[in-house]
């Protein structure tokens, strides 16, 4: 009966997003970097207990991506010494390659809508563009020839994440196809602000890339909770009637 009048799981998790964010604006704004690192790890670490608490422990790919994204997250803390920075690199692009595993087998990606085609068509032009013109400005925030492959094997891997995440709501009906989208374009949008606030040194965009990364570890979670939840009423996504 007492369970009856507390707030449902998903409502705590809001109100755990809304002062995650809260703090992180903050303590961006009016401390160092290296206070904001902190609290970086802070907010994934409160996810994953958040995570835990709810034993979503059976989505196994969601759970490494946590994992993987909380040990990057602490990598961070150092972020200037190079074998860190490798590190951390090498664990982002394990985490993205564990959420687009999430996905994946279910995809029928021989065919896909206009919309899709010209996503990707976007978002491998930007790579492009960031390969030929801006590979100068990356390197100098590198430390290594290693850390630039990695850098553009994690770009390649979001393009992947991202046409992943279009056509898996594309083909399936309902509110999860739909938070794994959110999620996929949260990391997206992290990912091109924390570019242009690390190697372009553009202080502006910290706020944003630090929203944008705690809002697509939130769907991450999320995702699991809904995806298990399906598992154990024993549900299965229906598929949209009008796939090409």
């Amino acid at each position: 009966m007492i369970n009856n009048y507390l707030p449902s799981k998903y409502l705590k998790l809001s109100i755990l997003t809304a002062i995650l964010l809260v703090l992180n604006t903050l303590v961006i704004h009016y401390l160092e970097i290296d206070k904001s690192r902190i609290l970086r790890v802070i907010s994934v670490m409160s996810l994953f207990l958040f995570f835990a608490y709810y034993k979503a422990f059976s989505e196994r790919l969601a759970l490494f991506a946590l994992l993987f994204f909380l040990i990057r997250d602490t990598m961070i803390l150092d972020y200037e010494n190079s074998l860190f920075k490798t590190i951390s690199f090498v664990l982002t692009i394990i985490a993205y390659s564990s959420i687009l595993l999430l996905t994946l087998k279910r995809l029928k990606i021989s065919k896909s809508t206009p919309l899709i085609i010209l996503l990707v068509v976007v978002l491998i032009a930007l790579n492009v563009f960031n390969v030929y013109y801006l590979s100068d400005i990356i390197k100098s925030g590198l430390d290594s020839q290693l850390q630039f492959i990695l850098f553009f094997v994690q770009g390649g891997v979001l393009i992947l994440l991202g046409f992943t995440g279009f056509m898996y709501n594309e083909r399936f009906q309902g509110k999860t196809p739909l938070i794994y989208l959110y999620m996929v374009l949260c990391f997206v949008l992290s990912d091109c602000f924390g570019l242009a606030a690390y190697f372009y040194e553009a202080q502006a965009a910290y706020f944003p890339e630090r929203i944008f990364y705690i809002l697509a570890v939130v769907f991450l979670v999320n995702f699991a909770l809904n995806t298990k939840k399906q598992k154990e009423e024993g549900k299965s996504l229906t598929e949209k009637e009008y796939i090409l």
